[in-house]
């Protein structure tokens, strides 16, 4: 089960929040964007419950993280896979 988190930090806080970064294992990537959000969290649970027990009692909890946007897969599979250039591209 997968879900994706937008987090924002506060200023002068990021190298704390990296240092901790890993005591949450069920981080399984980290994205920089250039946006309204600084990162984007990719995280792997159980269950769908399981995802914002992650959320709510690790990220949220994370040194410097000041604001989060959680997006939770509920239903695995139930989209089909895009295909561009005549390849496919996993969901």
């Amino acid at each position: 089960m997968r879900g994706f988190v937008l987090a924002n930090l506060r200023v002068g806080e990021e190298a704390e929040f990296f240092a901790r970064l890993g005591d949450v294992h069920e981080i399984l990537r980290v994205y920089y964007l250039f946006d309204e959000y600084d990162y984007l969290l990719e995280v792997e649970g159980s269950t769908p419950e399981d995802v914002a027990r992650i959320v709510t009692r690790s990220i949220r909890r994370l040194p410097g993280v000041e604001r989060t946007a959680a997006f939770i897969e509920t239903n695995p599979g139930a989209f089909a896979p895009v295909e561009r250039e005549g390849r496919e591209i996993p969901h």
